[in-house]
């Protein structure tokens, strides 16, 4: 029995009977407290709860909570682990949320690298999907969306956005009024993606320097919020070893990997995470009278640092990118969640399509439009269908992820994938995966779920309680170390008598056996005993120690303030008796 285990149990069951009182009679909560092998510990296990041994001599321990909806949904969560304390409303309300909403979130996908699969025109193949979007279909509902053009479909729950290159007033004016509605997004911009294909062979753009960064400026600047064009971030302490030309290891500037144990534990997206590497990263910086709050959810160390994009693409040495690299002395936002109320970018409301747009003709003077058609998802355009468009909205609620790169996203970049016996088996070296479905979980949940952060840690130790706990299991221990001692001893005096006897293969003991084994018996028996009564003897210090801190709280204190409140009393009584003599 371990008193703070036992205090944060209090805790949780005061939390869950806390959302059974405000439910209107929706949500009922039970305690159950399964023993061994009976039904009840057969239902824990059949929900998926999780049992643990705080000792190798204890009874199987379940700590977890299940829910069931009206329809058969379950929910469950395996063990609540006291060091996910400060996320416990949040892990609670999210098992609540989750039973309430039958269906998977829908993901919409919209982007202009091929995270979904397709033809590399540089390889002249087929490629294979990307590591990440296994994960994000495990979890929600992922669609792969046609471009951008007059609206965002209203069944989807968050917005994917990744590299937006070129991005039309039109396609942002329907993003902005996505965002009005209710909807959410999280957003891959960069400086320079490495992961963005090439100028096509062949192509009247070949052998020129293709634009490979994304932007959604005009917004983001709308809302006071900008990532700095022609600025890849370094960071010399957080800076990756990567292979150079002749195969030995180097630190690369602008491949970072953060740890992410470092930043604000409080935010459920990164919180329990190890690292998230990322590749020639961009920063986010609000302006002072921005329109939105911006919260930073990965940051770099303060030995960061800029590079130019240029420089980098055409510098294989990374001798030379250390030698121009001055650190600023102060962390850059990698990730940041925005939101707030505004006021539309677009007073006036839809923009007016291109003239070429208006008769009908492909407008290939967008990159996005075009790297949708060429290797992101795919652009099918209706026929002859008459949209009717939703009303203009001129203020409206945004929720969003930003992160200043694209990168992070690649297969090299996080995991490796091999195949085996015919099974793709992923390796996860980095957990960029699971920030990503993080923050789309979040994002997915309601407006008060996206409204909760990790509380501080609840911890008030009963510190005697505790000091009787360590003295009784020591004593605990060292009768259990006698016993041991002991076992080892008579084992000992067993196999003397066993080859000090003349016929050493005799299956029936000898008396003197006999007696040993007996002796041992008795003294096992014994020390078992002792062992029981010192438990005993602890549950007893412990609960004399905890009847009387009830006693104390539940009747002295309230005396002590009611005999205070009657001093005070009489006081002022005799205070205005002699006033009025």
């Amino acid at each position: 029995d371990s008193p703070g285990l036992r205090a944060w149990a209090d805790r949780v069951e005061d939390m869950l009977n806390e959302f059974e009182a405000h439910s209107d009679g929706r949500l009922d909560v039970s305690i159950i407290d399964p023993t061994p092998f009976s039904e009840d510990e057969d239902r824990a296990a059949a929900f998926g709860l999780q049992a643990v041994r705080l000792q190798v001599s204890d009874d199987p321990l379940y700590f977890g909570v299940a829910g069931s909806n009206a329809v058969g949904d379950e929910e469950f969560i395996a063990f609540m682990n006291p060091q996910r304390e400060q996320f416990l409303e949040y892990d609670l309300a999210k098992l609540v949320h989750s039973l309430s909403s039958t269906d998977d979130p829908v993901v919409g996908l919209v982007s202009s690298l091929p995270l979904t699969g397709g033809f590399d025109p540089m390889q002249t193949a087929v490629t294979e999907p990307w590591i990440i979007t296994s994960p994000i279909s495990d979890m929600f509902d992922l669609r792969d969306l046609d471009i951008i053009e007059d609206e965002i479909d209203d069944e989807v729950d968050v917005l994917m956005l990744v590299h937006p290159k070129g991005a039309t007033p039109r396609q942002s004016y329907a993003f902005e009024q996505f965002l009005f509605r209710g909807g959410r997004a999280l957003v891959f911009i960069d400086p320079l993606a490495e992961a963005d294909p090439a100028a096509p062979p062949g192509g009247p753009m070949a052998g020129m320097p293709a634009d490979r960064s994304s932007n959604l400026e005009f917004l983001l600047g709308h809302w006071g919020v900008e990532m700095p064009a022609e600025t890849v971030v370094g960071d010399g302490r957080y800076a990756l070893r990567v292979s150079e030309i002749d195969g030995t290891l180097a630190r690369h500037p602008a491949y970072i990997g953060v740890d992410l144990a470092e930043t604000d534990s409080a935010e459920v997206v990164t919180a329990e995470l190890d690292v998230l590497n990322l590749g020639f990263a961009g920063y986010l910086k609000a302006s002072e009278d921005a329109a939105v709050e911006v919260t930073p959810l990965v940051r770099t160390s303060a030995d960061a640092g800029f590079l130019d994009p240029n420089l980098l693409a055409f510098t294989p040495d990374i001798n030379s990118l250390w030698s121009g690299f001055n650190p600023q002395g102060e962390a850059v936002t990698l990730a940041a969640r925005l939101s707030g109320t505004v006021a539309s970018a677009f007073p006036e409301g839809r923009p007016e399509a291109p003239k070429d747009e208006a008769d009908g003709e492909e407008d290939d003077a967008n990159p996005f439009a075009e790297a949708m058609r060429e290797g992101g998802t795919p652009s099918v355009p209706g026929e002859g269908e008459e949209q009717e468009l939703p009303e203009h909205v001129a203020e409206g609620e945004v929720q969003l992820i930003v992160v200043a790169d694209t990168d992070l996203l690649s297969d090299r970049m996080w995991a490796q994938a091999q195949s085996l016996f015919g099974q793709r088996l992923v390796t996860a070296f980095a957990s960029n995966g699971d920030f990503v479905v993080n923050a789309l979980d979040q994002l997915a949940g309601s407006s008060d779920l996206m409204s909760l952060r990790g509380r501080a840690a609840f911890s008030r130790p009963f510190d005697r309680v505790d000091e009787l706990r360590l003295e009784a299991e020591a004593q605990f221990r060292l009768t259990e170390d006698r016993l041991q001692q002991e076992l080892i001893e008579t084992e000992n005096r067993l196999s003397e008598l066993q080859e000090a006897r003349p016929d050493q293969f005799a299956l029936s003991p000898t008396p003197e056996q006999e007696a040993e084994l007996e002796k041992f018996t008795d003294q096992r028996l014994r020390i078992r005993r002792e062992l029981r009564e010192v438990r005993r003897n602890l549950d007893a210090s412990i609960q004399r120690l905890g009847a009387f801190l009830k006693i104390i709280n539940i009747g002295l204190i309230p005396l002590l303030i009611g005999l205070g409140g009657l001093a005070v009393a009489l006081l002022r009584r005799r205070n205005r008796k002699g006033l009025g003599s």
